[in-house]
């Protein structure tokens, strides 16, 4: 049972303010553990040939791109309500 967010239409600014930061941090975590599946992808299909481990990188981008699209939303709300 998780919480349940509030829209971004009804967090206040600091909320928003919040949620922005902790986007940001969740995306640049993100992308370098997308780097360093990419780089490991590649070794491992260089050595073994291919794998799982070649399209994990491809897959995980996919999350980073929706994660990128939310950091946009939060940064039009907060721009709508200053």
């Amino acid at each position: 049972m998780g919480t349940k967010q509030k829209p971004l239409n009804e967090m206040t600014l600091e909320e928003l303010t919040v949620r922005e930061k902790a986007t940001k941090t969740s995306i640049a975590v993100m992308a370098v553990a997308i780097a360093i599946m990419a780089i490991t992808g590649v070794y491992i299909t260089i050595k073994n040939g291919f794998s799982v481990f070649t399209v994990m990188p491809i897959i995980f981008l996919s999350l980073l791109f929706v994660n990128v699209g939310v950091l946009k939303k939060i940064r039009q709300e907060i721009a709508a309500k200053q």
